[in-house]
């Protein structure tokens, strides 16, 4: 039986945070104490009857599934047709609570999302102890979908702002609201300052056991799925990298948490969650503002090794300050290393192990690597719900698998404190011989044929529209030219993507060069006058050249 792992967490905010991808304001009705108190309109959810979710959690037969957090409750409801309307010299403001008893945490979904340029949505409960937004035009998607992070509480307001002089009408369509039911809020009765429920053996990402994979961990990321059978879950996932080094926001996860999805269009509702972590090694008694991203579609999955490949519908932020992880095909047991997730939903944690992975059989044949956790100075990391998906990391901070399950757990014998991870070499291109059965495709754009490659972020590629200050390996010439452009090379022990841009970031042509070549050529014969950049991208660095057209 695949044990699937959700996420599950506490918020307890003691100041407003600002998470989702949203320009920097502030609602009109927090400067101006006097238009909030005209809100009137209130729509009442009523509390969902949670008899099959009860059922569910308390059946055996389901500890090795999903952990579900809540629920999502058809509502249809145009938000513009229920919400109260103000009239202010600079523009109109809407105004909507939404109340719903015993809610831990609310969201909405929206199946008609369009704001225009100017246009604010606010989202926020009622003591402004969380704020998201300002959403703006930058959050308007092809699919018209959008989505929020959960916002603690039993109310929330939304708060939509327009100038005068926007004549364009919004659209907000209340299609869904998200009612948490357990794993939000902070219950003193727990007597513990840790956030979610993650077991007290786990340690904290920024604990000296990861000082080795400071940039593995800023790719690894929570997410919040919107489940085909009307609830909400939790899984983990990481950024990784491709052969075009374009930052292509591929989110690699585990098959299993997305099992039940009846539709491919519940990714645009997906929410994920970047650096939900500690500052350092303890805990501490505030919780960490995470930055959030929404929606995505599918690229590619496989039962047998238990992987998911999706890609975001938008590009990561540089200020969410992401990393593009590293990986291995290498069917070689790798001898060290660790695991980066949100176990239970909590803060970024990790797992060490330093004996050499097994390989393991769950059914489809050596589908899977065996991890086997060990003691550290800190403490005993090991995985939980919300772990799944999560990746497996060797010792040069590459993903070598993604995690399925397994039965480790703080009160585990330490011969169960064991993981299966399935392996990133099966996933490559062993799971089917299509594009969506496979990471190859998507990983290897390029098809250099590579077994291993690096990370990125935004700081180690260079800007095609400035040449680069860090070394060159290459020489041009001639330069000025208008025909044949000759290329001398560094050795170059992989092959290098060549592009060619205009001086308005435009590229005009690709083409690769093999490794191991000292020379190149390219016929500019037909180009206009004018600066050009040529950028190089090879595994290991990229840099680029200036070319002047005569």
């Amino acid at each position: 039986m695949i044990r699937i792992f959700t996420l599950s967490f506490m918020l307890f905010l003691s100041m407003v945070s600002i998470a989702q991808i949203s320009i920097e304001g502030e609602p009109k009705t927090f400067s101006n104490k006097n238009i909030g108190v005209l809100l009137t309109a209130t729509l009442e959810i009523e509390e969902p009857d949670l008899t099959k979710e009860i059922e569910y959690n308390n059946n055996p037969d389901n500890f090795y599934k999903v952990r579900k957090f809540g629920v999502i409750i058809p509502v249809n409801v145009d938000f513009f047709d229920k919400a109260d309307k103000i009239e202010l010299k600079e523009g109109s403001l809407w105004l909507l609570k939404i109340r719903s008893n015993n809610a831990k945490a609310l969201n909405i979904y929206s199946n008609n999302f369009y704001i225009p340029k100017g246009g604010e949505l606010y989202i926020y409960n009622s003591d402004h102890s969380q704020l998201i937004g300002a959403f703006t035009s930058i959050n308007n998607h092809e699919s018209k979908s959008f989505a929020t992070e959960m916002v603690v509480g039993e109310e929330i307001i939304i708060e939509y702002f327009q100038p005068k002089e926007i004549t364009q009408r919004a659209e907000i369509q209340l299609s869904d609201i998200g009612y948490a039911y357990r794993d939000f809020g902070y219950d003193i009765t727990k007597f513990s300052d840790e956030f979610g429920a993650s077991g007290s053996c786990n340690v904290n990402v920024n604990c000296p056991e990861g000082n080795n994979y400071r940039n593995a961990q800023r790719g690894v990321v929570r997410i919040l799925m919107r489940m085909g059978d009307g609830s909400s879950g939790w899984c983990t996932g990481s950024l990784v990298n491709n052969t075009s080094r374009d930052l292509t926001p591929y989110v690699l996860s585990a098959a299993h948490c997305v099992e039940d999805m009846v539709s491919s269009y519940y990714y645009n509702y997906f929410v994920f969650y970047f650096n939900y972590e500690s500052s350092g090694c303890t805990t501490g008694n505030i919780e960490p503002t995470p930055n959030t991203m929404t929606g995505a579609s599918f690229k590619a999955a496989g039962t047998a090794s238990d992987f998911l490949l999706l890609q975001l519908n938008q590009n990561v932020p540089t200020t969410y300050n992401a990393y593009w992880n590293a990986w291995s095909i290498s069917t070689s047991a790798s001898t060290s290393g660790v695991s980066i997730h949100h176990p239970s939903g909590d803060i970024k944690k990790i797992s060490t192990y330093n004996t050499a992975l097994q390989t393991a059989n769950l059914g489809y044949g050596s589908t899977h690597w065996l991890a086997k956790w060990v003691q550290t100075q800190t403490n005993y990391g090991i995985t939980e719900k919300g772990s799944s998906g999560c990746p497996l990391f060797n010792a040069q901070s590459q993903i070598v698998g993604t995690l399925t399950g397994g039965t480790s757990a703080c009160n585990a014998t330490i011969g169960n404190r064991v993981d299966y991870y399935g392996k990133f070499s099966y996933s490559w291109a062993s799971n089917g011989t299509t594009d969506n059965k496979m990471l190859k495709p998507w990983l290897d754009p390029l098809n250099l044929g590579v077994t291993t490659f690096r990370g990125d972020d935004y700081t180690t590629l260079s800007n095609p529209l400035v040449e680069s200050q860090s070394q060159s390996y290459s020489l041009i010439y001639p330069n000025p030219t208008n025909e044949n452009l000759n290329i001398s090379l560094s050795k170059l022990e992989s092959p290098t993507q060549l592009e060619l841009y205009d001086e308005l970031g435009r590229m005009l042509m690709k083409d690769i060069i093999p490794a191991n070549t000292s020379t190149h050529s390219l016929n500019i014969k037909g180009f206009k006058s004018g600066n050009y950049i040529l950028k190089f991208v090879s595994q290991d660095k990229a840099w680029t050249n200036k070319l002047i057209v005569q």
